[in-house]
């Protein structure tokens, strides 16, 4: 996994390296890249605003840095979907104010604005997928979606991209305010914008210019995994931030650094940060270039997508999914993704641990909680939760709990080495896939307890379980050889209880204490644990 990542993170650097150097200049004195002063200097586009350079636009780690280009360079452009323009989207002119009311915006619904990142354009299908999932989502059919188009900024050197959200993003704030003149809306507080990688700082600079510029202010941003280079360690004017909206929520997918194929921000700079597996490393991403291209469905330019970049891309994909869930898709607060696997931040309410929705319906949570005031300071939530490798990616969570037995004949076995798995089945007759224990092997010894996060199928109130051992025996050690026996392992009960209804759990046992067998599935039930 070390070795894929820094792979892709080399080609990764490599891509920025040249795309950042096709303009500039390189003193031979002192080998500082700088830049031809047309580019680097303050540039002022009339209504939008001047754009400095130096100031918070100028640090450690943004030490190289340009000024937008010209608005009829970039060419953003505003395609606006509802129910009325669903597959042919008309467009806003900022120069024909009158033609606003022939769009189809309804004032009083929901208006969400969908922005994409670097090397993008806004006819992506992630886009348009996007967007007609929200207009489904709507159940009074009032919602509509602008979509920002800058692709004709979005290409390389990344630098001049970096540049050139902050003037799309002034500008996006003017077609924002002309809505609002020209529709009467009542405020912003149905106005959501969605941001993908430099979309999501874009974002932030549209809501600080709404401020700024108009003393207006959107009701939401939603950060989809916030572009790291050039943004990391940067004053808040920088890049996205809690200020920009009256609620900032941020979903991190692609945390690692950037020399290890990381593309996104490891900080927390939201309202509540969402950390999807610890925020990287996501399931079903990682795998070799010929394994994606043995996927049903795969296209070379896809392969090469989900080589480079399959983490980046993970968080349009969970928040796509979390606007219609098959499951509740519920994040938990902790102090680290490590102890929310270790099964320490496992119940809502408890110990401080604070449950949220995950992704688009996370605002709901969020007032909840503060109308409940356990939201008590303005330190950012920081929330967990684990996915499937593949869609639908949602996936309950079920603290697990295995006690073994020390009872004289456990005691005389000793410990053992192997994976525990098991399946839960539900009173509805539903079931979950076998869920591993472990990635690795574990020693497990008689008297001990170990518990674990475990990500599952949400199958309803807990029935009874089977559980599985697989004993992993070492050639070279001797001591692991089980000639005369079946390996086995004796089991006091396996606990399991659900993260998302405290009403879900069982203490479960095999009958007549029985050990379990390796390779063999025991049916572990809660009457199984009465004293016989």
């Amino acid at each position: 996994m070390i070795l894929q990542n820094a792979t892709a993170g080399l080609l990764l650097q490599t891509m920025l390296y040249l795309s950042n150097s096709s303009k500039q200049v390189v003193d031979p004195l002192d080998n500082i890249q700088t830049a031809p002063n047309e580019i680097t200097e303050t540039k002022c586009y009339g209504v939008y605003g001047c754009f400095p350079i130096d100031g918070p636009w100028q640090s450690p780690t943004r030490q190289i840095n340009h000024a937008p280009q010209k608005p009829s360079q970039i060419r953003a452009r505003y395609p606006v979907f509802n129910r009325f323009h669903r597959e042919m989207p008309k467009f806003i002119d900022l120069n024909d104010p009158d033609g606003v009311q022939s769009l189809g915006i309804n004032p009083n619904g929901s208006l969400f604005i969908v922005t994409h990142g670097y090397l993008e354009s806004g006819d992506k299908p992630w886009i348009k997928e996007l967007a007609m999932t929200l207009l489904d989502a709507d159940k009074e059919g009032t919602a509509s979606v602008v979509v920002v188009d800058w692709g004709g900024g979005s290409s390389p050197p990344y630098v001049q991209a970096v540049a050139n959200i902050r003037l799309v993003g002034a500008i996006t704030a003017h077609v924002v305010f002309l809505l609002y003149e020209e529709l009467q809306f009542p405020n912003l507080d149905k106005v959501h914008m969605i941001g993908h990688s430099l979309g999501s700082h874009l974002s932030g600079y549209t809501g600080y210019t709404l401020q700024k510029d108009f003393g207006l202010k959107m009701g939401r941003i939603t950060g989809l995994d916030p572009a790291e280079p050039l943004f990391g360690d940067t004053d808040p004017i920088v890049r996205l931030d809690k200020t920009d909206a009256h609620y900032v929520d941020v979903i991190h997918t692609d945390s690692h650094s950037l020399i290890n194929g990381g593309l996104g921000m490891l900080k927390p700079i939201g309202h509540v940060d969402f950390y999807p597996n610890g925020g990287h490393d996501n399931p079903g991403c990682g795998l070799r270039f010929e394994e994606y291209m043995k996927q049903p469905k795969s296209s070379f330019f896809w392969s090469v997508q989900q080589f480079v970049s399959c983490n980046h891309i993970r968080s349009y994909e969970f928040f796509t999914e979390s606007i219609k869930p098959n499951c509740p898709f519920m994040g938990i607060t902790c102090d680290s993704f490590e102890s929310f696997q270790e099964g320490k931040c496992s119940r809502c309410g408890h110990d401080g641990h604070m449950c949220i929705q995950f992704g688009y319906n996370s605002l709901k949570s969020y007032r909840y909680l503060v109308q409940n005031a356990e939201v008590r300071d303005t330190a950012p939530l920081v929330a967990y939760l684990m996915t499937s490798e593949k869609s639908p990616f949602c996936r309950a969570h079920y603290k697990v709990t295995i006690k073994m037995s020390a009872e004289d004949e456990s005691a005389m076995h000793g410990g053992e080495i192997g994976i525990f798995s098991l399946k839960i089945h539900s009173v509805e007759k539903n079931e979950t896939s076998m869920i591993p224990f472990s990635k690795e092997p574990k020693y497990f010894e008689p008297g001990f307890q170990y518990s674990a996060m475990l990500p599952g199928e949400s199958v309803g109130k807990i029935d009874h379980l089977s559980v599985t051992w697989d004993y992993r025996t070492n050639f070279m050690n001797p001591f692991t050889w089980r000639l005369l026996a079946s390996p086995r392992v004796y089991v006091e009960y396996v606990e399991v209880q659900s993260l998302e209804n405290d009403l879900h759990k069982i203490k479960a046992c095999s009958i007549f204490a029985s050990p379990i067998l390796s390779g063999t599935p025991s049916i572990l039930r809660e009457e199984y644990c009465h004293p016989w």
